[in-house]
């Protein structure tokens, strides 16, 4: 009986997998293709709706097919690296690391010539006070990214993005288009989700923020994933995720008259 109870719970948990495999390839494709072959002695690789072309679906959720990310995997910091520095749980920074530079915080002085061959996630003294100060080198992931960024505007923290990711039900390779760069937060959960071969293009109405946010794209090794528009989004269209609100629109409507202002035109 033992034997048997064993089996059983082998039986459901082997279930259990099968049908969450099920539920994330169903995520990653889209909906399963319903209709099966009538005749299976016919050649139907042209069927969109046969088997084998639901063989094919299938295959694509390989993940060695998808080995690039968003940022190199290496482990080890090198010189122009993005790193988060923790200072405590509620203070980061980030740095670049740059030989010759330093970083200064009320724990120390730390150089970056410290950081550069170090692995990410390693522990760095200060060179002053003794030594006693000390920092945490964290790799930069979207979350880590958007509580240490420069905030230029209000930003959507990771919870949100989280839920806002899965509700568009975004997927690898995607052509995504955002309202509202900002300080660029949801601008990196979403470069992650579409990456390696996906097309983020996001739109900002104010000219300084488009420019700083095309140099963190290019110096956070995004940027060809990415397309920064100086133009106004005004409206609601479909399949468009809007952050900036109705106050950066009756802002970008105040600027109407000023010569510097991004063109007026509805997107095409």
């Amino acid at each position: 009986a033992a034997s048997g109870e064993g089996n059983a719970g082998g039986d459901l948990d082997g279930m259990l997998l099968s049908a969450a495999n099920r539920a994330a390839k169903d995520l990653f494709l889209g909906p399963p293709l319903t209709r099966p072959r009538l005749d299976p002695s016919a050649n139907n690789e042209d069927d969109p709706t046969s088997c084998v072309q639901e063989e094919r679906r299938l295959r694509l959720a390989d993940s060695r097919l998808y080995p690039e990310r968003c940022l190199a995997p290496s482990h080890i910091i090198a010189p122009h690296s993005l790193v988060v520095i923790f200072e405590s749980f509620d203070s980061l920074s980030f740095a670049y690391a740059t030989p010759g530079q330093v970083f200064s915080n009320r724990n120390g002085h730390f150089a970056h010539n410290d950081f550069i061959g170090k692995p990410y996630g390693c522990k760095i003294r200060s060179r002053s006070s003794g030594g006693l100060g000390y920092v945490y080198l964290l790799r930069p992931t979207p979350e880590l990214w958007s509580r240490s960024l420069p905030h230029r505007t209000q930003i959507i923290h990771e919870l949100d993005a989280a839920v806002i990711v899965c509700q568009l039900n975004l997927r690898p390779n995607c052509v995504v288009c955002e309202s509202g760069t900002g300080s660029g937060s949801m601008s990196h959960s979403i470069l992650r989700t579409i990456a390696p071969h996906g097309k983020l293009h996001t739109f900002e109405f104010n000219r300084g923020r488009v420019e700083a946010a095309r140099k963190e794209f290019e110096k956070n090794g995004v940027s060809h994933l990415v397309d920064v528009h100086w133009r106004d989004v005004c409206g609601k269209k479909d399949g468009m995720f809007d952050d900036a609100g109705d106050a950066a629109v009756a802002a970008a409507a105040s600027t109407a008259g000023d010569d510097t202002s991004p063109d007026q035109n509805p997107i095409e």
